[in-house]
């Protein structure tokens, strides 16, 4: 019973080993390539936020409340 429970322990300690080095492993290899993205790339971001922030990119304030309005009409009435 000593020998089948130590194999066990020794199993279960073999494969929980293994899943720690490979998230540390996948860990690793996110921030790395998120470091080279950034290197390559560093402009990106500034780009994406001032085309977010064109005016012709945000729609009037009336034209937002009435898509919205309308999309919960929608919703309601298709949930009747």
């Amino acid at each position: 019973m000593d020998n089948l429970l130590n194999q066990g322990l020794e199993l279960a300690m073999f494969g929980m080993g293994t899943v720690f080095v490979f998230l540390a492993l996948l860990i690793a290899a996110t921030k790395t390539m998120s470091a080279l993205v950034l290197k390559f790339q560093p402009a990106l971001a500034d780009t994406v936020a001032a085309a977010a922030t064109q005016s012709n990119l945000i729609p009037e304030d009336g034209q937002l409340v009435a898509v919205i309005s309308a999309a919960i009409m929608r919703h309601r009435n298709k949930n009747q």
